[in-house]
């Protein structure tokens, strides 16, 4: 059954839908910039592991996400 109404919930979806979108938009960019950093030694080895896990993952949780919001009507 599908939860519909403004709740809150709707601006959080706005905000992620954005940020999915900017965020896949630019994951070429953003997994250069994760390289030149490590490589320049701005971020370590670890660090840039987690986010280029985190640009990874946000594709299969920005999937989830709008199915979320589909079902829900946001």
């Amino acid at each position: 059954m599908a939860v519909t109404g403004k709740v809150g919930a709707d601006a959080i979806f706005i905000l992620l839908r954005h940020s999915c979108h900017i965020i896949l938009k630019y994951n070429l960019k953003l997994n250069n910039a994760i390289t030149a950093a490590q490589t320049a030694g701005a971020i370590t080895v670890g660090q840039a592991a987690t986010c280029s896990a985190f640009v990874a993952g946000a594709s299969a949780a920005c999937a989830a996400f709008e199915a979320l919001a589909a079902y829900t009507g946001f």
